[in-house]
């Protein structure tokens, strides 16, 4: 049965980002620049929401962060389902590895979804990053980064870049931490994506808890900043699965 599942799972997965990246292309050749945003908004909004029903997520989250402007919302990462949580519950910009901009189909929709990309072996590429990551905030928008620079099972959140608390380190904004649970767990580590999505979408449901933090003020250097924002989400991500053991049958 969860062969089945997994199969069915994949393949409406892969249907489904084939026609909202078609929708989406045509309805935005038709619509004015003004228009653009919004309509970007919707089709994110529908798509992470459909994905994560798809998948059987039961997502809960806990706390609120009060985004009138520009943020950095720092999270940890242990699965490929992070990034359509974080999408879900703070919308915004996210920060990815350089690869995926050249995926099928999730490649052009990222793309679309303005993602700033990075090669964390390249310099180069980092800098350019971190400029983005500023340009962004300061335009007011929410960009939602994971500083472990991969993804690491279990509950232990592992050293944070302090590159990416570097780009708004003179702004005025907040830097929100977030820590995830996972139940059962789901470890994304050596193996393909479509080998970790196929082993998730096998299993019936998947319970996250997302719990997210006080800010973390901006104003401090960029390792201290790092620092406390891992110490908070390790925080965080303990209490997110004392919530789920606690819900457990």
């Amino acid at each position: 049965m969860s062969r089945v599942r997994a199969v069915l799972r994949t393949g409406a997965f892969v249907g489904l980002s084939a026609v909202t990246l078609t929708a989406y292309e045509t309805q935005r050749a038709l619509s004015s620049t003004n228009a653009q945003p919004d309509l970007l908004a919707r089709y994110r909004d529908r798509f992470t929401n459909t994905v994560l029903r798809l998948f059987g997520t039961e997502v809960s989250v806990r706390g609120e962060a009060q985004l009138d402007g520009g943020a950095l919302v720092v999270a940890n990462h242990q699965s490929a389902l992070d990034i359509g949580v974080m999408l879900s519950v703070f919308r915004g910009v996210l920060v990815s590895r350089h690869d995926v901009a050249e995926w099928p189909l999730l490649g052009r929709l990222a793309k679309h979804g303005d993602t700033i990309f990075v090669d964390r072996e390249d310099r180069r590429s980092g800098v350019a990053a971190l400029r983005e990551i500023r340009r962004r905030v300061k335009e007011q928008r929410v960009v939602v980064a994971f500083p472990e620079g991969g993804t690491f099972p279990g509950d232990s959140v592992h050293e944070f870049h302090p590159g990416t608390f570097a780009a708004v380190g003179s702004l005025a904004a907040p830097i929100i931490p977030v820590g995830l649970a996972y139940s059962p767990a789901v470890p994304y580590n050596k193996e393909s994506f479509s080998q970790h999505m196929s082993k998730v979408a096998s299993r019936p449901a998947t319970r996250i808890a997302v719990n997210v933090g006080e800010p973390i003020p901006s104003r401090l250097d960029p390792r201290s900043a790092a620092e406390a924002a891992r110490t908070e989400v390790e925080s965080l991500v303990l209490q997110a699965r004392a919530v789920l053991n606690a819900r457990e049958p």
